[in-house]
């Protein structure tokens, strides 16, 4: 395993680490908690620093694709939290705060698959000697995944919408 990294790539390590803990159990439990708000302003925080050490490591020596995904979800995680302070006054804010959450951390995990076909020797030797489809595969894995959380979780949003209209509704009758 290759782990020689400059201190910068080790912050940017850690905040990963910490992004993907905080991001899986934010995603993993109830929402609007208390918890959740502090673990989510953990996980912003967290996005925030391991976007910004991306954007200052040149393994090419040039401004390449990586750094245009870590202005992306930088993006991402501005409207994400910028959206959780409007939710109460408007519905959509609801689901744009859902979709670029689960996008920044799409993301997050797609970098990480690219860590561990290039740090892992035994998966780099296996592309090397199989070819890219290997990645290309679980890339497209990864993305079906949140492609299938992104719908799921925002098509529950809008039904529980519609049944708290409808009971309200009714309720007001």
């Amino acid at each position: 395993m290759n782990l020689d990294l400059v201190p910068l790539g080790w912050v940017h390590s850690l905040a990963c680490l910490v992004a993907l803990g905080t991001g899986a159990f934010v995603f993993a439990t109830a929402k609007g908690t208390r918890r959740h708000r502090q673990l989510g302003q953990i996980f912003v925080a967290s996005q925030i620093i391991l976007n910004l050490t991306a954007l200052g490591i040149y393994q090419l020596g040039t401004f390449f694709f990586p750094h245009v995904l870590a202005i992306i979800t930088l993006v991402l995680i501005a409207a994400g939290w910028g959206s959780a302070r409007l939710i109460r006054r408007h519905v959509v804010w609801k689901h744009v705060h859902l979709s670029s959450m689960i996008l920044s951390y799409y993301l997050l995990i797609g970098g990480g698959v690219n860590e561990v076909f290039l740090r892992i020797d035994a998966m780099r030797d296996l592309v090397s000697r199989e070819g890219g489809q290997l990645i290309n595969m679980t890339h497209g894995v990864v993305m079906l995944v949140f492609l299938i959380l992104l719908v799921g979780w925002n098509a529950a949003e809008i039904v529980r919408t519609l049944l708290r209209r409808r009971r309200s509704t009714l309720s007001a009758a």
